[in-house]
C-alpha cells in the first residue's frame, strides 16, 4: 500500500466504516463497475453529489477492492457483491465471476484534489507533490523498474512507463473538488492506454464548455439526471428503516421530515447520510449539516428581480417550476456573464450543492433541516 498507488489511508477508512454500528452496505455499486472495465466507450464515469453523501466513502470501498497489494478478499466476500444484484440468473452469474475477476486485479490511483491544496502557491506544485509521492510508491512496490532510473517531472510519462514496464492498467480515482485542476486531469487521461477505469467524483459537473474537449469522454451522472447510482449516494427510505431497527430510539418518521426530501430522477427519495448517522449515534433529532454559509449568503445577495422573493417562498414551503440542466465547472465561474441564464445557473448550483431538490421540473427546499439553515441567513 501507498501515499498515491493503492492507497493506504482509503483502506484504513473502509477498514473504519465497516466497524461502524450504522454501516450500509454499497458493494452492489462495484457490481455495476466491474461491467465498464476496460470498455473503452463506457470505462470513463463522473458521479457529482452534494457534500456529505458518502462519496469518499464510496471512493475509499472502491480502491481497497481493486487494489492489487490489498488482500480484501476476506472483507469483500461477507459483502453483496460477492453474491451479484442481478434477478437474472445468467447475468447473476456472470456478475460473481467478475467480482472473483477484478477482486484486487489492479494497481490503483488515488487522488484527492482537495486536500491540501491551499498550501501549494501554483498548481504546478502541487502536481509536484503528487509526482513525488508517487515515486516513494514505485521505490517500494516497484523498487527494480527502469522507470526510477528515468524518473520525470511529467507524472503521466512515469505512468505510461510503469505501464510497460508491468503491463498493467492502472484504475483511477479522482475526487475534483477544486474547479482549476479540471486541466490536469484533462493531460492525465489524454491518453488513456495505461488506465482501465476512470472514476472521477465531486460536487459541481464537467463544464458545458469542455463538452468538446478531452473529458467528453466521461458519462456524467449527477443530480439532477441520476437514475442508476443514485442509490448509492445517500440512504434510500428502505436503508433508514433498516437502520431505526438497529437504533430502537428514533423512529423512521423521526428522521424523515428533518433529513429526507432529496430526490434523484426518476423521484426516489434521498436521506442525508451525514446527518441520519449522527442523529441515530446521539439519538437527537437537530441540525447536523452545516453547508457552507458564505455560498449561500452569496447565492441570495445576488441582485436578480424576485430572486430573493422566490428563495423567501421555498423557505414557506412551496415550489418553483423551472427548468434546470447540467451547467458544470465553467458556468458557475462565469454565471455573472450569462446574464440571460444566470439564474437557471443559480439554482442548479443550489441542487448540485444540496441546497434544493428538483424533481419533474420544480425545485423546493428538501427537509426541516435546509429549511432552518435558510432561514438562519435571512
Amino acid at each position: 500500500m501507498g501515499l498515491i498507488i493503492d492507497n493506504e489511508d482509503m483502506c484504513e477508512k473502509f477498514k473504519g466504516l465497516l466497524e461502524e454500528k450504522y454501516f450500509i452496505d454499497k458493494s452492489n455499486i462495484i457490481n455495476d463497475f466491474n461491467k465498464l472495465i476496460e470498455d473503452e466507450s463506457s470505462k470513463y464515469v463522473c458521479i457529482t453529489k452534494p457534500r456529505r453523501f458518502g462519496k469518499t466513502s464510496i471512493a475509499a470501498m472502491l480502491v481497497m477492492y481493486y487494489s492489487k497489494s490489498i488482500d480484501s478478499k476476506e472483507i469483500f466476500d461477507k459483502l453483496k457483491v460477492s453474491k451479484g444484484k442481478s434477478s437474472d440468473i445468467k447475468e447473476k452469474e456472470n456478475e460473481i465471476k467478475q467480482y472473483k475477476e477484478y477482486q484486487g486485479k489492479y494497481h490503483t490511483i488515488y487522488l484527492d484534489l482537495s486536500k491540501n491544496v491551499f498550501s501549494f502557491e501554483t498548481l504546478d506544485a502541487f502536481i509536484s507533490s503528487i509526482n513525488c509521492k508517487l515515486k516513494t510508491d514505485i521505490e517500494e512496490l516497484f523498487p527494480n523498474y527502469k522507470v526510477l532510473n528515468d524518473y520525470d517531472v511529467d507524472i503521466v510519462y512515469n505512468l505510461k512507463k510503469l505501464y510497460l514496464e508491468t503491463d498493467k492498467k492502472f484504475i483511477l480515482f479522482s475526487d475534483k473538488e477544486r474547479n482549476n485542476y479540471i486541466n490536469f486531469l484533462k493531460y492525465l487521461i489524454k491518453d488513456s492506454s495505461f488506465l482501465a477505469f476512470v472514476y472521477m467524483t465531486g460536487i459541481t459537473a464537467i463544464a458545458k464548455e469542455l463538452s468538446q474537449s478531452t473529458l467528453n469522454c466521461f458519462r456524467e451522472y449527477t443530480m439532477l439526471n441520476d437514475k442508476k447510482y443514485f442509490k448509492y449516494f445517500g440512504f434510500t427510505e428502505d436503508e433508514v428503516n433498516e437502520l431505526c431497527e438497529i437504533n430502537k430510539n428514533l423512529t423512521f418518521e423521526n428522521l424523515e421530515s428533518w433529513y429526507n426530501g432529496y430526490k434523484s430522477s426518476n423521484g426516489k427519495k434521498i436521506f442525508n447520510t451525514w446527518s441520519v448517522v449522527r442523529a441515530l449515534n446521539s439519538n437527537i433529532i437537530e441540525n447536523y449539516w452545516s453547508p457552507n454559509s458564505n455560498e449561500m449568503k452569496e447565492i441570495i445577495n445576488y441582485d436578480i428581480v424576485g430572486f430573493r422573493e422566490e428563495i423567501l417562498e421555498l423557505i414557506n414551503g412551496n415550489t418553483i417550476e423551472i427548468q434546470l440542466e447540467n451547467y458544470g465547472v465553467e458556468d458557475i465561474l462565469n454565471e455573472l456573464e450569462d446574464n440571460e441564464h444566470v439564474k437557471e445557473i443559480l439554482y442548479s448550483k443550489m441542487v448540485t450543492f444540496g441546497y434544493l431538490t428538483y424533481y419533474n421540473g420544480k425545485i423546493s427546499i428538501p427537509n426541516e433541516e435546509l429549511i432552518r439553515n435558510w432561514r438562519s441567513l435571512l
